[in-house]
């Protein structure tokens, strides 16, 4: 049973100075910013009502009791669940190490006083895929074949063993992809497979697919609606 969550949002870029002053004045000051860029197909943004293409991705932590108000506030507040702004959703944390982590994690917060927080039945899907730098249309291609409808890529850097990382001595640390997508969660198989046939680690894309259960989601008006339309 999960007390804290991991609440990520991904918006456009220009939206970011108002979602952080937002989540600060509901008691959020430990938040992680990230910038990345959509990969949306045309039709996709146009239906989105998107021109500008970059993103930033926002990650906080926050107490499980306290995530059904934050949603209730992004939607009614905010107006994530307009068309093009952006998408959040809320992930069950499994632990934390220790007091400190958790002070420092959730600075600000109120915490819930009981353990008694229900977890919820997860409707969506974040799946996660870790590719070398350049081959994210490779992963997407694969991906919307399987029914997604597009996703986020932020630029990393790996941190594998420096043995395996040097070029003439040089020591070089490999440049890598995350990308994320949202996904109902019958679908989540479908694209997972898709992916690592077409993109997987017997490719040049080398990727790496892994997913997490949504709890809470808002903003994925394209989803919703393609859904009430079956």
């Amino acid at each position: 049973m999960s007390s804290y969550n991991m609440v990520l949002v991904i918006l456009k870029r220009s939206y970011e100075k108002e979602y952080v002053k937002f989540f600060r004045q509901n008691g959020i000051t430990r938040l992680t910013s990230m910038l990345g860029s959509g990969t949306a197909s045309k039709s996709i943004l146009d239906y989105l009502g998107i021109e500008n293409n970059e993103k930033v991705v926002l990650q906080t932590v926050a107490a499980a009791g306290n995530v059904e108000s934050l949603f209730s506030g992004l939607i009614s507040r905010m107006g994530i669940n307009l068309p093009g702004t952006g998408i959040a959703m809320s992930i069950p944390i499994e632990s934390i190490a220790g007091t400190s982590s958790m002070k420092y994690l959730t600075e600000g917060q109120e915490t819930i006083a009981s353990e008694e927080v229900k977890m919820k039945e997860a409707v969506y899907s974040l799946i996660m895929i870790i590719s070398e730098k350049g081959r994210s249309d490779m992963v997407m291609d694969a991906a919307r074949e399987a029914g997604a409808k597009g996703g986020t890529v932020v630029h990393a850097k790996g941190t594998g063993r420096e043995s395996e990382a040097k070029f003439f001595g040089v020591s070089i640390t490999p440049e890598k992809e995350m990308i994320y997508i949202a996904a109902r969660k019958s679908d989540k198989g479908d694209i997972m497979r898709a992916i690592m046939e077409k993109a997987g680690p017997h490719t040049e894309a080398k990727a790496v697919v892994f997913s997490l259960p949504v709890e809470d989601i808002a903003g994925l008006t394209a989803l919703t609606e393609e859904k009430a339309e079956e």
